[in-house]
């Protein structure tokens, strides 16, 4: 197997070693599928050609489908990927900073609004059943629920 083909299959092996833990039920799978990169390797000639094969053979698909899969394993952060960690979330939150907003703000104002739309169908309820006229409603809204129903059996049968 050529050298740059090898690093390709073993960067692929060892991020799955290292990083995951392949459960037992997925072991066969997983194997087999180390298998088939194995024998695509043999076949190219260099590492371009493997990662096209790689990826029109589906194995690419396959091997993302693979991972969620696994278990990850937990790995300690050194204080340098830990700052750039941060340093990275910070342009985000930075670069971002008016649709986190804005998107909060919505979030609450539907949660808002989905609470006090509740509490006033609550109201409306009790206020109906004390009046009497809760049942004569139930049974209008139910007669012009089935007929929008009708209405719509209708058109759709003849619209075909």
């Amino acid at each position: 197997m050529v050298g740059d083909v090898k690093k390709c299959i073993d960067i692929r092996i060892d991020f799955l070693s290292q990083y995951y833990v392949v459960p037992q039920e997925m072991q066969s799978e997983v194997d087999s599928f180390m298998e088939e990169l194995v024998v695509l390797g043999e076949s190219c000639f260099n590492a371009a050609e493997f990662e096209g094969r790689f990826a029109s053979a589906g194995l690419s698909d396959r091997f993302n489908a693979i991972l969620p899969k696994c278990t990850p394993r937990p790995a300690k952060m050194t204080k340098e990927q830990k700052r750039e960690s941060r340093k990275i979330a910070g342009e985000m939150i930075a670069g971002n900073k008016k649709e986190f907003i804005k998107d909060a703000l919505s979030d609450a104002a539907g949660y808002v609004m989905t609470d006090v739309k509740g509490e006033l169908i609550k109201e409306n309820r009790e206020r109906m059943i004390e009046e009497g006229t809760f049942g004569d409603y139930t049974r209008t809204t139910n007669a012009a629920d089935d007929v929008k129903r009708i209405t719509r059996f209708f058109a759709k049968k003849f619209n075909r």
